[in-house]
């Protein structure tokens, strides 16, 4: 049976994610199988009190929370904080040029998963307002 016909934890789904973004090749089942011998999650998915005292999962359910959104988020996982600005009047986390660049460049690639022409077109508008920026 393939990994998509099974349902497997938020936090599993999240490792999983972060892991192939980073060009480790490896089955939701083994991420699944290693957080639990690593006493990251339970059997049920959920955080251990070690995980949670490591700082590698957050209790806070804060819906502002950058973490959170890149959690909901995985292809943003591999970028700095920096990178990302709360717009506080739509209560909901930009990217800047160089993140809106690089994984439009990651799905065109292959490397993320994504609609490769919406990421072209993305990539070209980008590109050209940067263009007509020095202009």
């Amino acid at each position: 049976m393939k990994d998509d016909h099974i349902i497997y934890p938020e936090l599993v789904e999240q490792s999983h994610a972060y892991l192939l973004s980073r060009s480790v090749d490896v089955s939701k089942d083994v991420v699944y199988r290693n957080m639990i011998k690593c006493h990251l999650i339970d059997q049920n998915g959920q955080p251990t009190r070690k995980a949670i005292d490591e700082g590698l999962v957050s209790e806070a359910n804060d819906p502002n929370s950058l973490a959170l959104f890149k959690a909901r988020n995985p292809l943003f996982l591999p970028y700095d904080d920096r990178h990302f600005t709360l717009v506080a009047k739509l209560q909901e986390w930009a990217a800047d040029l160089y993140v809106a660049k690089d994984v439009s460049k990651r799905i065109i690639d292959g490397r993320a998963i994504g609609d490769k022409q919406h990421a072209q077109a993305v990539l070209k508008y980008l590109e050209k307002q940067e263009g007509d920026h020095y202009q």
